[in-house]
C-alpha cells in the first residue's frame, strides 16, 4: 500500500479582512495564519499488506501536530475544520471509535472505501500567548459555548475557541496554540481489492473565524 495520507493542506496562511468580522470594524483589522508544526503532510512510508487484517480494520500509529495562530494584534478566534468529501470506511471508523459523521475519507481501492481518520483536538497544552487555556467548543456558530473536558473529534459545524479561567467565550490574544492527533485507520482487507499499490488520500482544511 502507497506511502502517505495527506490531512491538512489548504488553509495554512490566512488572511483576515474587517467584512470577515463578527464585530464592528475596527481601524485595521487583526491579520492573523495559521501554522502547522511538523508540516501540513503526514507520511505513513509503505504499509505492509502483513500488518492489515481481514476480518478486523487496523490502526495505525497516531501522529501529532502543533497548530498555532498568530495574530499581529490581539483577536478572538475560533478554528473550523472542513474535509474534503470522500467516503469513509465504518469498520475502520469504528475501530477508531468515531461516530459515521465524524469519520473522514482517505480514498478508494477500486471503488471500496481505503479506511477513516480523524482529528482530535487535545484538551492539555493549549495556550493563549504562552498561558495554559482552556478549550470551549460551540455546535451553535458561537451563541453558546461549553468546556471541552475531554480530548475531542469535532464535526463540522463545530467551533474550537480558547478562554481564560472560567470564562466561557472566545479570549483575545496574539499567539494561540493546541495540538492535534491524526488518528487513521485502514478498512479490513476482506473488504478491499489491493492488486496494486493504492494511494491514501485524505484533506482536513481549517479555517479561522473572529468572534
Amino acid at each position: 500500500m502507497k506511502p502517505y495520507l495527506k490531512f491538512l493542506h489548504a488553509l495554512l496562511a490566512v488572511m483576515f479582512s474587517a467584512a470577515s468580522l463578527a464585530a464592528p470594524a475596527e481601524p485595521r483589522s487583526p491579520s492573523c495564519r495559521i501554522q502547522l508544526g511538523g508540516g501540513a503532510t503526514v507520511n505513513y512510508g509503505k504499509i505492509k499488506r502483513n500488518l492489515l487484517r481481514a476480518a478486523d480494520a487496523a490502526a495505525l500509529p497516531p501522529q501529532q501536530r502543533s497548530v498555532t495562530i498568530t495574530c499581529d494584534q490581539p483577536a478572538a478566534i475560533a478554528l473550523q475544520q472542513s474535509n474534503r468529501e470522500g467516503l469513509a470506511s465504518p469498520a475502520a471508523g469504528s475501530k477508531l471509535g468515531l461516530a459515521p459523521e465524524a469519520s473522514h475519507g482517505i480514498g478508494l481501492a477500486s471503488g471500496r472505501p481505503l479506511g477513516a481518520f480523524a482529528l482530535r483536538w487535545r484538551r492539555e497544552g493549549a495556550t493563549l500567548d504562552g498561558i495554559p487555556a482552556p478549550l470551549i467548543v460551540s455546535s451553535d456558530g458561537g451563541a453558546t459555548w461549553r468546556l471541552m473536558d475531554a480530548d475531542t473529534v469535532v464535526g463540522a459545524t463545530d467551533l474550537i475557541a480558547w478562554s481564560r479561567g472560567e470564562q466561557r467565550r472566545p479570549a483575545s490574544g496574539r499567539t494561540l496554540t493546541v495540538s492535534v492527533r491524526i488518528e487513521t485507520a485502514i478498512a479490513p482487507t476482506s473488504t478491499l481489492y489491493l492488486g496494486r499499490e493504492a494511494l491514501l488520500d485524505g484533506s482536513i482544511s481549517l479555517s479561522a473565524i473572529f468572534q
